[in-house]
């Protein structure tokens, strides 16, 4: 009895799944395109003209050329990725009931209403497949680690799926510097040398799929298509970009007091608590609470401050002499370096551990500045943050999984069921909001 309980997590995502593509409706924005694209052309002439003058991500657009003519198809395999996305997180934690429900809440409070800003299948089939195929090569990569059994559909499916999240852009790279990790570890004896073969494969399909992104002569066509649209953006250089790209980050995720950063911050600095009990350590590391309270609350109880707290838009001019210009990214700083004090504290005592942590989290805040650089940034929407909010989910769940034991020794005392509550809440309020946006 005790062992079913462990899967009621995974059935209640399963249920929300299910309900959520019943609702959906598809066959809406870039999916009417998609499913015509290709006719009198035959599939491999569509993909090769794509790569040649829009996009990289021909095996993403081959599927997705294919899956678009059948929405019920899709529908079916959507919910199942979307239903097996927490027992891969879970899987990658070792699994447990504390690690099943913290996997599913996870998912439940990604802001899955994103996936529908293009269409539904032309979203999820581009950002939500790969990201599914990220975390089951990263299950792979643990059980070759553990010595775990790697079953021969697992192994069978590991290159395929490989392609298909390499095939992403943002994907590719952090999967780049998984492997890179993982290599390193395993040169160094921590990690065993097991299933080479499978190994070399996976890391062979990412690189060669990392390669035709960098050559592919679409990617510079489509940009130029988007400077027409976007005229201002030809005047910018590399420092205009730059500053474009952080400033997004900081919109979306702290001015905006997104949810999922909140909860990452509160769990950081509540878990740096517990480790240390540390009164300075923990309040260093709850600066990131600190400037949302300035966002959310002091700049509306407080309109005089709203000159403090700036609410950035999508903007395209600024003046690099303006305060205003400067106050965000001072906010930014301050919140990325008060979560790597956090992990420090976490973390620090297994250097190496830290560093990669560092590296993988690095990856997801990267993927989200190097948008500045794309002219695409104001058109593509808040679905390409999907890279930076899994790091963010990883980074939660990494740190819940090493403090597991004093969580569940103390989580059964009035502050431990008040997180949990605020938590469950949060995960309710964004699956109705989702439910409702379908």
């Amino acid at each position: 009895m005790e062992k079913k309980k462990e899967y009621l997590p995974f059935l209640m995502v399963g249920a929300i799944a299910v309900l959520y593509h019943i609702k959906i409706q598809p066959m809406a924005g870039d999916d009417l395109f998609f499913s015509q694209a290709a006719d009198g052309k035959g599939l491999f002439p569509y993909l090769i003209e794509r790569y040649n003058t829009w996009t990289s991500r021909f095996v993403i657009e081959g599927i997705l050329v294919l899956l678009v003519k059948a929405p019920l198809l899709w529908r079916i395999l959507d919910a199942a990725v979307f239903a097996t996305f927490p027992l891969l997180l879970s899987k990658l934690f070792g699994g447990g009931t504390l690690m099943n429900w913290c996997a599913a809440a996870a998912i439940l409070m990604y802001p899955f209403h994103d996936m529908g800003s293009a269409g539904w299948i032309t979203t999820t089939v581009n950002y939500f497949f790969p990201v599914w195929g990220m975390f089951f090569i990263g299950v792979l990569l643990r059980k070759m680690a553990m010595r775990e059994k790697i079953y021969l559909a697992e192994a069978a499916a590991a290159v395929p799926v490989c392609l298909i999240a390499s095939s992403h852009e943002q994907v590719a790279v952090i999967l780049f510097v998984v492997f890179l990790i993982y290599g390193c570890y395993a040169l160094r004896g921590q990690f065993p040398i097991c299933r080479p073969g499978l190994f070399a494969g996976m890391a062979a399909a990412n690189l060669m799929t990392l390669l035709s992104i960098l050559l592919c002569p679409g990617n510079a066509a489509r940009n130029a298509v988007s400077i027409a649209d976007l005229p201002i953006y030809a005047s910018f250089g590399f420092w205009d970009k730059l500053y474009l790209g952080l400033l997004s980050v900081e919109r979306v995720f702290i001015a905006n007091a997104d949810a999922v950063f909140v909860l990452t911050a509160a769990l950081l600095a509540g878990l740096v608590y517990l480790k240390t009990g540390d009164y300075k350590k923990t309040l260093l590391s709850s600066l990131p609470l600190m400037i949302v309270f300035g966002q959310t609350v002091l700049r509306t109880a407080y309109p005089g401050l709203s000159g403090l707290f700036v609410m950035p838009g999508q903007i395209t001019e600024w003046s690099w002499g303006d305060r205003g210009t400067w106050i965000p990214m001072g906010y930014l700083f301050a919140a990325v370096a008060s979560i790597v004090y956090a992990l420090y504290w976490l973390f620090g005592e297994r250097l190496g551990e830290y560093l990669s942590i560092l590296a993988l989290l690095g990856c997801g805040f990267g993927a989200g500045v190097i948008l500045g650089f794309m002219a695409t940034i104001y058109v593509s929407g808040e679905r390409v943050y999907i890279a930076l909010y899994f790091s963010l989910f990883f980074v939660m769940l990494f740190a819940l999984y090493r403090q597991r034991e004093t969580i569940l020794e103390k989580g059964n005392g009035t502050l431990g069921k008040l997180a949990a509550t605020w938590a469950a809440l949060l995960c309710l309020v964004n699956v109705g909001f989702v439910f409702l946006s379908c």
